[in-house]
């Protein structure tokens, strides 16, 4: 195309209201090339233009010949389509379908990324992180949204001064044990049944998925307690929270607390969590935690990776398979030791210096 004159311009300028489009443009960029126009419409050369607008000559050229050769429209922002996907559309239809079908799995629970690695790998032969997985969950028009509640009456200042744990810990003990023969146990129960919990999942934004909810009142109580030093862990799943159930969980981790060794345990202040329930095991002494103050205590994240990964969206029978299925979860989480110490891993639990 040859060069495009003023004249030739502003002839095709002129039936145009620029000042109106100008007014009426809430994109930037656009707003820019429409002002551009306006001033070659005032009669200003593009050298003057690009003046004005801060902008080089080429340009400002640019818009003009663009605007000349399409109109209005050739001024618009492109599209942009970024690194093509490695899945080709029909496969990235039938991933889409799968997210859908499966979100919540059969056995339970709800579908992670770590999950679709593998999905994407099996069904397709192809490798993607989980990084990835969640930029390409986000592209198919898939959200995810989560949010962690806070006690009114929760003391920060209290928080604080109870993560001062060495301190504690030499109060309770005295000189009876020295601290490098001292494990550290967090310890907690929850109640798993047919009142069981639903989870967010992938889905359609706009949609709205179901997940079957029990209304039957059956359930069962887990003890779990877990060392973060070692990865070492008890539990036990009973009818009922209680002083007994207590004593039986204190039992286990006198038991796995070695010969010379001496654990403290770190617990809530239920009613049932009682100095007493430690009185018949010389190697256990019980430190508790501030009241309201749940996330100091990791076993609640520990219940959280249970109900998330293995136990949520799921229907019980009866109580026994409350019972395997409470069994079986929490062995699944105790199969990695790493996954058992970074989960509980607190670093003010550092007794050493």
């Amino acid at each position: 195309m040859k060069y495009i004159t003023q004249k030739q311009l502003s002839e095709k300028l002129e039936p145009i209201n620029l000042q109106a489009l100008i007014a009426q443009e809430t994109n930037g960029r656009m707003r820019i090339r429409l002002l551009a126009l306006s001033h070659i419409k005032d009669g200003a050369d593009r050298a003057q233009t690009a003046k004005y607008l801060k902008v080089s000559r080429k340009v400002v050229n640019d818009w003009a010949k663009k605007f000349f050769n399409e109109g209005l429209v050739g001024l618009t922002e492109k599209t942009r389509s970024g690194r093509r996907s490695k899945l080709t559309e029909n496969q990235l239809s039938e991933l889409k379908e799968y997210v859908q079908l499966h979100s919540i799995k059969e056995s339970g629970s709800r579908l992670n990324a770590t999950a679709l690695v593998s999905v994407i790998h099996d069904k397709f032969g192809i490798k993607y992180s989980r990084t990835n997985v969640y930029r390409l969950l986000h592209a198919l028009n898939f959200s995810w949204i989560t949010s962690r509640s806070r006690h009114p009456k929760q003391s920060q200042e209290i928080q604080d001064g109870f993560k001062k744990f060495k301190i504690k810990v030499i109060e309770k003990i005295a000189k009876a044990h020295p601290l490098d023969n001292v494990d550290i146990w967090f310890q907690d129960e929850a109640r798993f049944g047919q009142q069981n919990t639903t989870t967010r999942l992938w889905a359609e934004k706009g949609s709205r998925p179901r997940a079957v909810k029990q209304q039957q009142f059956l359930n069962a109580y887990l003890f779990g307690a877990a060392c973060p030093g070692n990865g070492k862990t008890e539990a036990l799943v009973v009818p009922f929270s209680n002083k007994e159930g207590m004593k039986l969980h204190m039992e286990q981790i006198s038991k796995a607390t070695p010969l010379g060794r001496h654990s403290v345990v770190i617990m809530d202040g239920a009613g049932w969590h009682t100095e007493n329930v430690v009185d018949e095991f010389d190697n256990i002494s019980i430190i508790k935690l501030p009241a309201y103050s749940p996330e100091l205590n990791p076993i609640e994240q520990v219940w959280q990776w249970l109900r998330q990964n293995e136990l949520a969206n799921k229907c019980f029978k009866d109580y026994d398979d409350i019972v395997e299925s409470c069994s079986n979860a929490w062995n699944s989480f105790i199969s990695d030791i790493e996954r058992v110490k970074n989960i509980c891993f607190r670093d003010w639990l550092n007794l050493g210096g």
